[in-house]
C-alpha cells in the first residue's frame, strides 16, 4: 500500500491533478491517495493506453466519489489474508476465524499523520479489534470464563456461508473457500454470548502441548518460568483440547480426544453430527451428550479412518447440536504419502 500512496505524491510533485495506476495486486482495497486516483488491472490499462495514444488531445474526468453498499458476496475472504496450513506446527489450525478487515472506516491519530482525523485500512490490524471487542463483550457477560472458552465461543459460533446463504468465497478468483481461508468461518457476535458448550483449557494443558511439540524442560522452563515437567505430555499435539481437529499425517486411522463444558441450560442433550472430510470416515464417541448440570464436562473421542485415496487436505466439520444451540468445529485432515497405496 505504501508504494501506491508513494506514487500518487511522486504525480502530484510533478503537477498531476489526478492518475491511473495500472496494478494487479489488491484491486479492493482502498488507499488513501494525495490525489483522485483509480487502480486498474493491466488489460484495462492497455486499452486506456491505446486510447492515450490515438488522439492529440486525450481527455479524462474525475467524477465526485461516491459510495456504495450492499457489495455482494459478503463475506468472503481477501487475496491477502493469511491461509493456512500452520506451517509451525500443522496439528493446530490457522487461521482461527475470519473477521472485518478490508476498508475499515475509523478515527486516526493525528500524531500518525498531522490533522488528519479519520482514515481507511486493510488488514491483520483491522480485522484484531473487531475480534477483541467480541471477546471483551463475551468477558464482560461472562467475568469467570477463561481466555480459551472465549476463545472457544467465538469459533464454534461462526459461519462458514456468506449473507446470502451461500459458502463463503475467497479472492481473487472468488473460489469456494476452505478452512485454510477463514478457519472456524466468519465471526457471528449474536451467537458468542450463548455458545451452548465451550472447549476450555488450563495452562497445565499448553504445558502438554508444547512438551508434545518437543520442547524439553530446559525450554519449557523459559515459557512458563516455573518448574513445569513434561511428565503430561500429550501423545500428539492434536490433542490439545481446541475447538478445531486437524490432523496432518494421518496414516490408516487416528484417534483425537476433546472435552466440552456446558456453559448453556443445566439439562441438555447434544447429538453429534458429522460431515466427514473426503476419503475418511469420521465417528464420534459417545455420539450423545447429556448434561445434568451447567459447568459440567463430558470427555468424547473423534475417530478417523482412511477409506480412500486421497491427496491434499480435505475438510469436514463437527457440529454438537440441540434445539437452542450449534457448536461447530471443523475437521481437516491429509492422508500421509504411505497410506495412499494401502487403503483397500
Amino acid at each position: 500500500m505504501a508504494s501506491k500512496l508513494e506514487k500518487s505524491r511522486v504525480v502530484k510533485e510533478a503537477g498531476g491533478v489526478g492518475m491511473i495506476l495500472i496494478d494487479e495486486t489488491d484491486q479492493e482495497v482502498a488507499i488513501p491517495f494525495v490525489i483522485p486516483s483509480a487502480i486498474v488491472r493491466a488489460k484495462t490499462g492497455e486499452k486506456i493506453l491505446s486510447y492515450i495514444n490515438s488522439t492529440s488531445m486525450p481527455i479524462s474526468r474525475i467524477s465526485r466519489a461516491k459510495t456504495v453498499v450492499g457489495v455482494q458476496p459478503a463475506p468472503r475472504a481477501t487475496a491477502f489474508s493469511s491461509k493456512g496450513p500452520n506451517s509451525l506446527t500443522p496439528e493446530i489450525l490457522k487461521p482461527d476465524v475470519l473477521a472485518p478487515g478490508l476498508n475499515i472506516l475509523a478515527a486516526w491519530s493525528p500524531a500518525a499523520a498531522g490533522n488528519m482525523k479519520f482514515n481507511i485500512l486493510s488488514g491483520t490490524s483491522m480485522s484484531c479489534p473487531h475480534v477483541t471487542g467480541i471477546a471483551a463483550l463475551i468477558k464482560a457477560a461472562h467475568p469467570s470464563w477463561s481466555p480459551s472458552a472465549i476463545k472457544s465461543a467465538i469459533m464454534t459460533t461462526a459461519t462458514i456461508v456468506d449473507k446470502q446463504n451461500k459458502p463463503i468465497r475467497a479472492d481473487p478468483d472468488r473460489r469456494m473457500a476452505d478452512a485454510f481461508d477463514y478457519g472456524s468461518g466468519f465471526v457471528n457476535p449474536a451467537r458468542v454470548l450463548d455458545p451452548g458448550l465451550v472447549y476450555d483449557s488450563q495452562p497445565e494443558d499448553f504445558v502438554a502441548f508444547l512438551c508434545s511439540i518437543g520442547y524439553d524442560e530446559k525450554s519449557l522452563h523459559l515459557v512458563t518460568r516455573d518448574n513445569s515437567t513434561c511428565a503430561g505430555a500429550f501423545k500428539t499435539p492434536s490433542n490439545l483440547n481446541y475447538p478445531s481437529i486437524t490432523v496432518p499425517n494421518l496414516e490408516d486411522s487416528f484417534s483425537a480426544t476433546r472435552v466440552v463444558t456446558n456453559v448453556g441450560k443445566a439439562r441438555s442433550i447434544y447429538e453429534a453430527e458429522v460431515l466427514s472430510p473426503d476419503g475418511v470416515n469420521v465417528t464420534v464417541v459417545p455420539n450423545r451428550l447429556a448434561f445434568t448440570r451447567t459447568g459440567q464436562k463430558i470427555k468424547f473421542t473423534v475417530n478417523f479412518k482412511v477409506i480412500a485415496p486421497l491427496k491434499g487436505y480435505a475438510f469436514g466439520l463437527l457440529t454438537w447440536s440441540n434445539r437452542m444451540s450449534k457448536v461447530t468445529s471443523p475437521l481437516v485432515v491429509k492422508v500421509a504419502t504411505a497410506s495412499l497405496g494401502l487403503v483397500r
